[in-house]
């Protein structure tokens, strides 16, 4: 299905639009990032002697729309049109210090450089013989002036700090030198990119077009599995997937098989005919997928773990959703939840038109595929306004500010642990399944967000629990896992449910408030919560034994002092106190031995929604109290 998906997208993708324009480019060309440009004058000589940087995307550099060969790259030996690597265009070795010891693997590493080094610039003469263009020439005069033996004076192997590892250094047109990696290189001559020369494009749309077809008179003949066409030319291997997170920086296979190993051959069939796929649509899916990863609207990255998504028909429905994804601010949530997706006859395309998402993970030179859902746009819809709506929970300060909404799936996820480098990649997908599928993730989701409570409490106190990302995604972690007898958990603090777990985490709350006011605000040390949060999470009846005498003698004090703030506190402990037994009203209450992940959860709740009401209820009696003095002075 996740190939037939991706060859109907690329069939739309390719389509001009009422204003002629498409979303992917034609097969003969890709867009890709190259960032050193070789600027040429008209006699092949450097212009001032220097590269020119075309920088990284996210810091404002751009794509180029670039030639792309047909030809399978596996076996080696195979290059780009007018843009390639240090090897290909130099014929330099990318490491010099790299010794394989293996003389055999050395050798054929050797004559694959080679022949990538004289493919690369085979190419570039015969386009010159095809189309005897001038600026060809002046590419070709650039290697005759500059690629030899040794490096070009604009290239030097060294470092750039005394005892850092050495490595190929360009000098930039700045006068800099910076550090070449697995970059590529393109021409410019006198300010133009040869390869949006029309002349140039036209010839390789012709090579292109012969590339596959002699790939296909060498191929082999079987049935589509995606189709169903039969004895149709099918390739022995497929092209590379760039961008996902986990493989390598030279792309990964969707479908690959290994060729040495039997395991992976089925009835005599070796490499991607075990899994037959035609050109046309080998073409159109690894396009298709490319473009999607590529594409922030299409693509949602957390940690390791990729997140393509596309509606069927339109890219105004695949925007809603990304935004959901990646900037759920107040009003992009209000909107979505108020508009109507079911229910209307005018809301036909909605509950026929399908949405397509996939998550991805990277192996080296494969790409693993962690998780497929299709549904329909009014499904997704649904689901995600059903996520939104679980999600919700009183926030502890204001997060107008923040950079990126609480609710966005990257910061959710990361809520989990202590750095994003430390994200499972099964986090991500449960959570992207929550919220597509209306899927309840795992109870280990839930630990990890209660380790963290349990760690930053004790670290930073009560400002920790403004991790409003935190609190919301526990919220819908335990409410989607309740047990029928349980009572879900609402936005807000709720005094009606009598389950312990909730009832001692507002307990612990209200003993953090009263040591508080007996301490007149100033605490210096250690608070309460602090000290004995990991252990009433999970041991109640332990850290509360102790926490009830301490709080008779915090009262005390309390009531010499603020006499109306020790009854006020009083009163809530009473109040909490009547959801457990307690045969001795002179005694402690009947605290649990221990709670489970899930009531561990629930602690976890009703302790920040206890504070976090206290809190509004603090905030509400100051603005009174302002108000009614303004009133007063402005009547005297």
């Amino acid at each position: 299905m996740l190939l037939q998906a991706l060859n109907e997208f690329y069939a739309r993708a390719t389509k001009p639009d009422e204003n002629g324009d498409v979303l992917i480019e034609e097969a003969a060309f890709n867009q890709k990032y190259v960032r050193w440009i070789v600027p040429l004058k008209i006699d092949g000589t450097l212009e001032g002697g220097s590269l020119i940087e075309n920088p990284e995307i996210k810091k404002g550099g751009v794509a180029f729309s670039l030639p792309k060969t047909n030809r399978p790259k596996v076996a080696g030996g195979v290059a780009e049109f007018l843009w390639e690597g240090l090897e290909a265009i130099f014929n330099l070795k990318g490491d010099l210090e790299a010794v394989e010891p293996n003389e055999k693997k050395r050798l054929s590493q050797d004559n694959n450089r080679q022949a990538k080094f004289d493919d690369f610039w085979r190419q570039i003469e015969a386009a010159r013989d095809a189309t005897d263009s001038t600026l060809l020439e002046t590419v070709l005069k650039f290697r005759e002036n500059y690629v030899s033996s040794s490096a070009p004076p604009f290239l030097r192997w060294g470092s750039l700090k005394e005892g850092e590892k050495p490595a190929w250094l360009v000098r930039t047109a700045s006068g800099t030198e910076e550090k070449l990696k697995a970059d590529s290189f393109t021409f410019q001559i006198d300010g133009d990119f040869l390869f949006q020369n029309a002349d140039i494009r036209r010839f390789w749309r012709e090579r292109f077009a012969d590339e596959r077809s002699s790939s296909e008179a060498d191929s082999g003949i079987s049935l589509c599995l995606v189709t169903g066409k039969t004895d149709i030319p099918v390739p022995a291997s497929h092209p590379k997937i760039y961008g996902i997170k986990g493989s390598l920086g030279t792309g990964a296979s969707l479908i690959s098989f290994e060729k040495s190993s039997p395991a992976f051959a089925s009835y005599g069939y070796e490499k991607s005919y075990n899994a037959p796929v035609s050109f046309p649509v080998v073409e159109a899916y690894t396009n298709a997928l490319n473009f999607l990863v590529s594409k922030s609207k299409h693509r949602v990255q957390i940690g390791n773990t990729t997140l393509i998504f596309w509606a069927q028909k339109s890219e105004d429905t695949t925007d809603m959703f990304a935004d959901l994804f990646d900037q759920p601010d107040e009003k992009t949530i209000k909107d979505f939840m108020k508009k109507p997706f079911t229910g209307d006859g005018n809301l036909y395309d909605f509950e026929r038109e399908q949405f397509y998402s996939v998550t991805l993970g990277g192996n080296a030179g494969r790409i693993v595929v962690r998780n497929w859902i299709q549904m329909t746009v009014s499904e997704a819809a649904e689901n995600f306004k059903k996520w939104f709506e679980d999600l919700k929970i009183v926030p502890m300060r204001s997060h107008e500010n923040d950079k990126i909404p609480a609710l966005n799936l990257f910061l959710l996820a990361k809520s989990t642990v202590r750095e994003a480098k430390d994200l499972h990649p099964e986090v991500p997908t449960q959570l992207y399944r929550a919220a597509l599928e209306n899927h309840a993730p795992s109870l280990t989701v839930a630990k990890g967000l209660l380790d963290r409570i349990a760690v930053d409490l004790a670290k930073d106190g009560e400002k920790s629990l403004g991790n409003l990302s935190r609190f919301s995604l526990l919220r819908l972690v335990i409410n989607r896992n309740e047990k029928e007898k349980e009572k879900m958990i609402g936005e807000n603090l709720n005094t009606k449910i009598t389950d312990p777990a909730y009832n001692c985490g507002r307990l612990l709350a209200v003993f953090e408030e009263l040591q508080a006011a007996y301490h007149e605000y100033r605490l210096e040390g250690a608070s309460v919560v602090e000290k004995y949060y990991g252990t009433a999470a999970a041991s109640p009846n332990s850290a509360f034994g102790i926490l009830w005498r301490l709080h008779q003698h915090h009262l005390k004090k309390v009531a010499r002092t603020n006499r109306g703030k020790s009854e006020a506190i009083k009163q809530k402990i009473a109040e909490i106190s009547m959801n457990f037994k307690n045969p001795n009203p002179k005694l402690a209450p009947q605290f649990p031995r221990s709670f489970n992940l899930q009531e561990q959860g629930r602690f976890a709740l009703g302790f920040y929604q206890q504070i976090a009401a206290d809190k509004q209820a603090r905030e509400a009696y100051l603005r009174n109290k302002k108000s009614e003095e303004n009133t007063e002075g402005e009547q005297k």
